[in-house]
């Protein structure tokens, strides 16, 4: 084997606030298990395959691979695991599910020892210890990274694979020993160096991806060579004058198109021009308020400051005489107009004199005292600056109004271009059946070259199974050191399972095609031959359907101890099973309790857990070892977990009789 392998092994399983199992006294469910078999018992729909779900799902939580995965395991290109976000089923089993409904698993991988809680809402982990070592926030695509490196197993897609469907014997189970792909896949897993184990799946994935594409071309080339056909028959035309044709069409429309761009150019640059003349335009009339303002203000200040310096008794009058003035609408006494006497007025005023007789004004207090010459000049200077931006910004204006003539002038033999190409191929498609029109590319030439494309891709997918092929019989090879102990262990497994002669011929002759135009690969596989009533000599049994239906379980069963055997030899090893009992008759029922009990003796490391109904047959009592009418003793009780006691009832226990004879039967076999 490549790497020693350790699989989990359930040591306890603790469950609280879940209504399906309120437990003794309401206090949740709290099972230990120990070496040896374990069997879980109650009748229909009290929750037996729930709870076996309800393990699996704590080791690998909401994950989930590819649906071809999970009809056959080895056949799946996309080698990947799928973490749902919402994980309801056991949400669904139960109404209005506590949040705080959760379950704590103890088990071992090797030497570790794990615990996780897991909410049973959506399966999320709550709390995880690996050995001695606490880990916060991981996620379970994390958690089974961490539990694949710990199982020897080289990925957390192997590890799910291998405890999903070997560890687990379920209502789900897969026909892996009738499966020649799925043998291949389980050998790669368990038997293959981590490095070849990479190789074969990388090559798988894309042998698969190669011949995807290539089906995709050859049925896309042949759906070309039917329109070309069409399209030459339609106009009656050869090839060569229909691609003459086609060329015009591809002409006009690339024309057509870098019309189309300039045009759309030509609006853009048309549209910009217009924003921009009235984003200057609002800019303007914001100026233009500014001056206005402005003005205003220096003109109420100008006053004030004339004010100021007449004499109180006239300051009314002289305040009238000196806004005439200062208006330019001339002299309010004699009517004279002219702008000479207020120059006068301004220049006598800036040097703090009369402007009547040039005398030098008193000083005036600074509570009655206005503005200031200076500040009348700082409101001078921004008049002059707004006006002076107001005149730039309106010759801007008159440079932008040139840009959006131009732009106009430039759009419109564009426009008139476009109308002329789209005329042109109107004129086209009256001419020219629609055939032509849709047609792309299928001239003899294009033809020709995806031809040789796809036989290139054939040519590289025949490579591709090449080397697959030799990489399988590497394989094959490295397995001729455990063929004899598997072949071995398969075959005492099935015959003191059948009760028949049983021949086990581990064959490098298998045919199996990867995909469906490549040359077939031989590959390693375990071939059964058995007896039967009809046959005295071992007879080749390679379908499902060559034997009956429990046949088929004890061998698909037999397969996957004969697995669990080999990787558990020395730290021993785990098994999950729903017992086939309604398939068997009350001889082989017992023959299957023997070989499971002889899988997990009690004295070993190796852990065997089994439902069962409680239906009045003796597999409960053989699958404990009971005989004529033992009892489990009180230090074993535990190994019979009575889900009648610890589950919600169902109906049947609703009624009197019916739960008295239930009742009455588990009591044969341990003391309530």
């Amino acid at each position: 084997m490549r790497t020693p392998i350790h699989l989990p092994v359930l040591d306890r399983l603790q469950v609280s606030n879940y209504p399906l199992y309120p437990g003794a006294a309401k206090k949740g469910l709290d099972l230990v298990f120990s070496a040896g078999v374990t069997v879980i018992a109650g009748v229909n729909g009290i929750g037996k395959t729930t709870l076996l779900n309800l393990a699996l799902r704590m080791l690998l939580g909401a994950s989930n691979p590819s649906k071809a995965a999970t009809r056959d395991i080895g056949k799946a290109s996309r080698r990947t695991l799928v973490n749902t976000k919402k994980f309801k089923f056991f949400a669904a089993r139960v109404p209005n599910i506590p949040t705080a409904a959760s379950a704590v698993l103890t088990f071992h991988i090797g030497a570790t020892k794990v615990v996780i809680e897991r909410s049973l809402v959506d399966l999320s982990i709550i709390k995880l210890a690996i050995g001695k070592e606490s880990i916060k926030d991981c996620t379970n695509a994390q958690f089974l990274d961490r539990m694949a490196e710990l199982a020897g197993i080289s990925s957390a897609y192997d590890y799910h694979m291998v405890v999903r469907y070997v560890q687990f014997f379920t209502e789900e189970r897969l026909p892996l020993l009738w499966s020649a792909t799925a043998q291949v896949e389980l050998f790669k897993m368990f038997f293959a160096e981590g490095p070849n184990m990479a190789s074969l799946n990388a090559l798988y994935k894309e042998i698969q991806k190669v011949d995807s594409d290539l089906r995709n071309r050859v049925y896309q080339l042949k759906d070309r060579k039917v329109m070309h056909a069409k399209v030459t028959a339609a106009v009656g035309l050869d090839g060569v004058a229909v691609e003459e044709v086609r060329r015009i069409l591809y002409e006009t429309k690339g024309e057509l198109e870098q019309a189309n761009k300039a045009v759309e150019f030509g609006n853009r640059s048309v549209q910009e021009a217009i924003a921009r003349q009235d984003a200057g335009r609002r800019e303007i009339d914001d100026l233009q308020n500014q001056l206005d303002q402005i003005t205003h203000e220096f003109h109420k200040q100008d006053a004030a400051y004339i004010s100021q310096i007449l004499p109180v008794p006239h300051k009314d009058k002289m305040a009238l005489l000196v806004q005439g003035l200062t208006s330019n609408l001339g002299c309010f006494v004699c009517g004279r107009a002219g702008s000479n006497e207020m120059d006068v007025i301004n220049q006598r005023l800036e040097q703090h004199h009369c402007f009547v007789c040039d005398g030098k004004l008193p000083e005036i207090s600074t509570d009655e005292r206005g503005p200031t010459p200076d500040e009348l000049l700082d409101l001078e200077e921004k008049i002059q600056e707004l006006e002076a931006e107001i005149e730039r910004r309106e010759t801007g204006q008159e440079d932008g109004d040139r840009i959006y003539t131009q732009a106009l002038a430039a759009l419109r033999p564009l426009a008139l271009k476009r109308n002329e190409l789209v005329h042109k191929l109107e004129e086209l498609a009256i001419q020219w059946p629609n055939e032509i029109m849709a047609a792309n590319g299928e001239n003899p030439s294009e033809l020709a070259s995806e031809e040789a494309a796809i036989e290139h891709m054939r040519a590289k997918r025949n490579q591709l199974n090449q080397d697959y092929r030799a990489q399988i019989a590497e394989l094959s090879t490295r397995m001729g050191a455990f063929e004899q102990d598997l072949g071995q262990r398969l075959t005492a497994y099935a015959e003191q399972f059948l009760l028949e002669k049983v021949a086990v011929e581990f064959s490098r002759n298998a045919s199996v095609k990867i995909v469906t135009g490549a040359v077939p690969i031989k590959v390693p596989t375990f071939r059964v031959s058995m007896t039967s009533s009809t046959h005295m000599a071992t007879h080749e049994r390679t379908e499902p359907t060559s034997v009956s239906e429990s046949q088929k379980e004890f061998l698909d069963l037999a397969f996957r101890m004969t697995l669990l055997d080999m990787i558990g030899a020395d730290s021993g090893t785990m098994l999950i099973m729903e017992t086939p009992e309604a398939s068997l008759d009350s001889w082989f029922m017992a023959r299957a309790a023997v070989m499971i009990r002889k899988f997990a003796a009690e004295d070993g490391a190796t852990k065997l857990i089994a439902t069962s109904n409680v239906n009045g047959t003796t597999m409960i009592p053989d699958l404990l070892g009971l005989k004529n009418g033992e009892k489990l003793a009180a230090k074993d009780s535990h190994r019979l977990i009575n889900l009648m006691a610890l589950a919600a009832e169902p109906g049947v226990l609703k009624e009197k009789k019916a739960k008295t004879n239930l009742i009455a039967e588990m009591r044969k076999y341990a003391d309530a």
